[in-house]
């Protein structure tokens, strides 16, 4: 594990606009939107997997940083998320959004063949998401060559009393759809004030949760933390070392039952979302070296 200081070779390229835009079908037939970025002869391709309560719009820099590095991508908005279908913040079981990932590939792989590598990017509950599938035999992607992990939400930094936990648990067999103010705090988001801004503005954001969410994000955690070991795809680690959202210590501890290659960096002063922060030109830096070796760029 290395704890990366600050400091960046480049400035951050800002975002791009999507090559095109397409809608596909989940399992369930539910329709999910989605962003293609596309570069001349693409030699790679990788699906962008966005956190609760956002869209995969916020991943347009991402995706420019990809596509400098002759890598297609497609970010995509999970179910009740965006421009996607489905009650925002709502999922009946945590599986559905593997399902979700599972169309996103199969999406990608239409709009571009078999031909190129496929990798992974992947954030907060996206992160969660993508471990879910990774360290299941049953529902790992098979074309999967490595992914990337940013600030995955593998506990809560932020402690819920035991009251409100068994709220939750009674209201998720009870009332599976009840939403409440899931209290993120932007700020606690980023120290970047424009970004900040940028998602205060933002309507495709939203600031619920769902009761049934709730239990079964932390039942998924509970899995991921138990089966983590069966992880068999290489991966990049992007953790922020300040964050007040995921618990970095949770994610140390899962990081530590790995068996597959990985390579880990705590990046110290950062907050929750390390791809909007003042520093994540040094996170692409650490982003675009990953890539270059792991592809032979």
């Amino acid at each position: 594990m290395t704890t990366a200081a600050n400091g960046a070779r480049t400035a951050p390229p800002g975002p791009i606009e999507p090559t095109r835009t397409t809608y596909f079908r989940s399992r369930d037939g539910l329709r999910i939107y989605g962003e293609l970025f596309q570069p001349a002869d693409p030699r790679a391709a990788v699906v962008i997997v966005h956190g609760y309560s956002e869209h995969g719009g916020r991943y347009r820099e991402v995706a420019n940083v990809l596509s400098r590095l002759g890598i297609a991508s497609l970010t995509f908005d999970l179910r009740g998320h965006g421009r996607s279908e489905g009650q925002r913040g709502y999922v009946g079981r945590f599986t559905e959004y593997l399902d979700d990932l599972d169309a996103a590939s199969t999406e990608l792989e239409g709009q571009l063949g078999s031909a190129v590598p496929l990798g992974l990017i992947a954030h907060s509950n996206g992160a969660l998401v993508t471990l879910r599938a990774l360290a299941d035999p049953w529902r790992r992607p098979k074309r999967a060559e490595f992914a990337v992990l940013s600030s995955p939400f593998l506990g809560l930094k932020l402690k819920v009393s035991s009251a409100k936990t068994m709220t939750a648990r009674i209201a998720s067999l009870a009332l599976p759809s009840l939403s409440l103010p899931n209290e993120l705090i932007v700020s606690n988001l980023t120290r970047d004030a424009a970004k900040q801004r940028e998602r205060r503005l933002d309507t495709l954001c939203h600031d619920v949760a769902s009761a049934r969410w709730f239990t079964e994000a932390g039942n998924t955690q509970e899995w991921v933390r138990e089966f983590a070991h069966r992880m068999e795809t290489p991966s990049l680690w992007l953790v922020a070392g300040a964050d007040k959202v995921a618990d970095p210590a949770s994610t140390r501890a899962v990081h530590s039952r790995l068996q597959s290659e990985s390579e880990y960096h705590e990046l110290a002063e950062h907050e929750h979302e390390v791809f909007n922060e003042v520093g994540r030109a040094q996170v692409f830096d650490l982003l675009g070296d990953y890539l270059t070796r792991k592809l032979s760029l």
